[in-house]
């Protein structure tokens, strides 16, 4: 797999979708979540999309007028499906972004918080979520339910 062809595979296996992360991102340079979308044969599809000043707690809670009250990962998991619908896209990844090792751990990681949030919400709302990684700064791995995500 090479950056000019990325877009010709598939991505069905776990470490194709890390290494797909790699060849795109590289590695943490800032705190940010990183929105890929999937086309019905699992390919990369459009758009990848960065969201540097997302909330730290996903379960603050926000007033937003379609959604009444709800909490962050609510208005998020929302809005990801809204975007995956709107561009014909199959599922959804996502892709935290922090500087530092791949340690995830700890009931205050923000990382876990959101990915654990993002997990709930999207089985909530049928929203297909292929997958959530963590780029760091030595590459990227895949977030599983043993992190507590």
């Amino acid at each position: 797999m090479n950056p000019e062809t990325l877009r010709d595979h598939a991505l069905t296996e776990d470490d194709d979708l890390r290494e797909a992360v790699e060849l795109l991102l590289h590695r943490a340079d800032q705190r940010r979540l990183w929105l890929l979308f999937l086309d019905g044969r699992g390919r990369l599809g459009d758009p990848l999309m960065p969201m540097a000043d997302y909330p730290s707690d996903p379960l603050d809670p926000v007033s937003i007028e379609d959604l009444d009250d709800a909490t962050q990962a609510q208005v998020l998991a929302h809005r990801i499906e809204m975007l995956r619908e709107l561009t014909g896209n199959a599922a959804v990844v996502l892709v935290w972004e922090r500087v530092g090792d791949a340690t995830v751990g700890g009931e205050s990681d923000e990382v876990r918080l959101w990915a654990r949030a993002m997990r709930r919400q999207a089985s909530s709302l049928g929203l297909p979520l292929r997958a959530q990684l963590l780029l760091h700064g030595g590459g990227a791995r895949l977030l599983r339910a043993v992190d507590g995500a």
